[in-house]
């Protein structure tokens, strides 16, 4: 570009290469139209260099992004033409050296396909088995000897042959199927499989989310608000991943029948991870007569029926009418809440969790600096 610019004693233009484009004034007819001429090129000028800050900005933020994508552990998309353009050097960051973001990162990826995977097979008519599977594989756990609990020695042969587990195999070889595709999908990643004691919690999460969902659709005016009103509205429910699996089965435990009496049930859960030797002093056991009442009725086969088997005992009526009360809002806050928070504590009794489960080393490709 060429700019013109006058020259004081001639008023004449004179021509000065400043890029592609020529700077003319209008008419060069006094000093006045001089200054409009250098102050119009000026701008051009400035015009030019913000332009030229911008393709730089963007250049850089192309040549960054492939960087940050993979600080994520996500491999980065490029052109085959810019891979050509640009040399880079590998870097490896080991699982030890991640952190606590790629951590937690990788972990949601295993949890947000595993339950993508498990809403293919699992329905909402699956919920009370699926608590049921959760519940006998942690009420192996011994306070005494540490051994048992939540650790996936439910899906082993020696247990589901015992009379309380037999109906529990069909859910379990449903569960199989679902275990080897997202075991397959997690070797392209890197990731090592899910355990079973990992697998069968997202199960029971993702049946009861989808029963509460199908509730709240049957209440609504229409099916839209419902499934609306659950998503905006539904409690959080976390699950902390990286339980490990036991390499043989637990010791067998007297688990109360389906008709068993509401003292039977409330001794039961009494002893659930109690360490508790009672006497003056004494606090309440981790299942008292609130979470058994949730937890119990909940895993049975009718849950309406054995709520009102429960109720009959004076413990027990007074958190059904409580329960009945927010079950008939819109949202069944209060209910929901207080299930994920006792599921929660029955899903973690007994379990070990390995802190690097499921975590992978990131590699890295980052522009050479010439």
């Amino acid at each position: 570009m060429k700019q013109m610019t006058m020259n004081p004693l001639t008023h004449t233009p004179s021509v000065v290469a400043v890029g592609h484009r020529r700077c003319m004034p209008f008419r060069p007819a006094s000093t006045s139209h001089s200054r409009r001429a250098r102050v119009s090129c000026r701008a051009e000028r400035q015009q030019e260099a913000r332009s030229h800050d911008t393709d730089q900005s963007r250049r850089s933020l192309l040549l960054a992004g492939p960087v940050l994508l993979a600080g994520l552990g996500v491999s980065p998309f490029l052109a085959e033409p810019a891979q050509a353009e640009i040399e880079t050097n590998k870097s490896v960051i080991s699982v030890r050296g991640l952190s606590a973001f790629q951590r937690s990162a990788q972990r949601n990826y295993l949890a947000q396909r595993s339950e993508k995977e498990l809403k293919k097979v699992v329905t909402a008519a699956d919920a009370p088995i699926a608590l049921r599977v959760v519940l006998h594989d942690a009420a192996t756990y011994d306070v005494a000897t540490g051994k048992g609990g939540l650790n996936g020695s439910i899906i082993k042969s020696e247990e589901l042959s015992r009379p309380e587990n037999k109906d529990l195999k069909s859910f379990i070889d449903k569960l199989a199927g679902v275990k080897q595709t997202i075991d397959d999908r997690g070797k392209v990643a890197g990731q090592g499989p899910i355990s079973w004691a990992d697998l069968i919690v997202l199960a029971a999460k993702v049946a009861h989310v989808l029963s509460w969902t199908e509730q709240k659709v049957k209440r609504a005016t229409v099916a839209s608000g419902g499934s609306t009103i659950a998503d905006a509205f539904g409690a959080a429910f976390p699950v902390p991943l990286g339980r490990m699996d036991a390499d043989s089965a637990d010791d067998a435990v007297k688990i109360p029948t389906q008709s068993a009496s509401p003292a039977e049930v409330k001794e039961f859960f009494s002893k659930l991870g109690n360490e508790s030797k009672g006497g003056f002093g004494a606090g309440k056991p981790p299942f008292w007569e609130r979470p058994t009442f949730l937890l119990w009725s909940g895993a049975q086969p009718d849950p309406a029926t054995a709520e009102a088997a429960l109720a009959a005992d004076d413990d027990f009526k007074n958190w059904k009418n409580k329960y009945d009360r927010s079950r008939r809002t819109v949202t069944r806050t209060e209910y929901e809440v207080d299930f994920i928070t006792f599921f929660t504590k029955l899903a973690n009794l007994g379990a070990r969790f390995d802190g690097n489960k499921y975590l992978y080393p990131i590699t890295l490709e980052l522009p050479k600096i010439k």
